[in-house]
């Protein structure tokens, strides 16, 4: 489970998310909405601890530090890839498995974002939909038991939300618990048990 307990965020005199406290289950989607400026991808950073609060706190599993954020993949909606490498060696480099392992789980995720025509291409080659999927691809290299994904369907074509969305489908059937932020619900919100709905740092009905 992951607990958040009165999280604050501000940005100069701006308070970005104003304590919110919530819950991810173990095995639980939730959908987390909201406009541009909510608060949303915010919210994601502190609950994936790449984001330091103001005040509050994030547990995973009871526990705090490296060994929670250990258990958590986290998709951000920059990209943050090796512009000068491959897709494939983005994977690699990525990657916190080792040997055989890491090489299978790199070609099986390569498959499920049918990604396999260009696997061998620079990123900096490649389209924005097509980084996209590498940038989702190498949250994955590891071993986690939470995702949180902000708005991984922005700037992806319908075929591309349809490869992550069946890989997301897989994800949750292993027992990986997720939240996903959107700006507009789109084909993942079926996926989700849950809606949280955000809007000037506070939940709102």
């Amino acid at each position: 489970m992951i607990e958040a307990n009165g999280l604050v965020k501000r940005y100069g005199k701006f308070t970005a998310v104003d304590n919110i406290s919530m819950t991810l289950n173990s095995g639980e989607a939730v959908a987390l909405l909201g406009k541009n400026g909510s608060g949303k991808s915010t919210l994601l950073g502190m609950l994936a601890m790449v984001l330091k609060p103001d005040a509050g706190d994030v547990k995973v599993d009871g526990l705090t530090g490296k060994k929670a954020r250990e258990k958590i993949a986290y998709v951000p909606q920059n990209i943050v890839l090796f512009e000068e490498l491959t897709v494939a060696e983005n994977l690699y480099s990525w990657s916190s498995l080792k040997g055989k392992e890491n090489t299978a789980r790199a070609d099986y995720l390569i498959g499920e974002l049918e990604m396999e025509e260009f696997r061998k291409k620079r990123v900096d080659k490649l389209s924005g939909g097509q980084r996209r999927r590498v940038n989702l691809a190498v949250a994955l290299m590891g071993k986690y038991d939470y995702l949180l994904l902000d708005e991984p369907l922005a700037g992806i074509d319908e075929h591309g939300a349809e490869c992550i969305e069946k890989l997301l489908r897989k994800e949750k059937e292993k027992g990986c618990a997720m939240i996903v932020t959107e700006h507009n619900p789109t084909i993942l919100l079926p996926l989700m048990e849950r809606t949280l709905r955000i809007d000037g740092g506070h939940f709102i009905p």
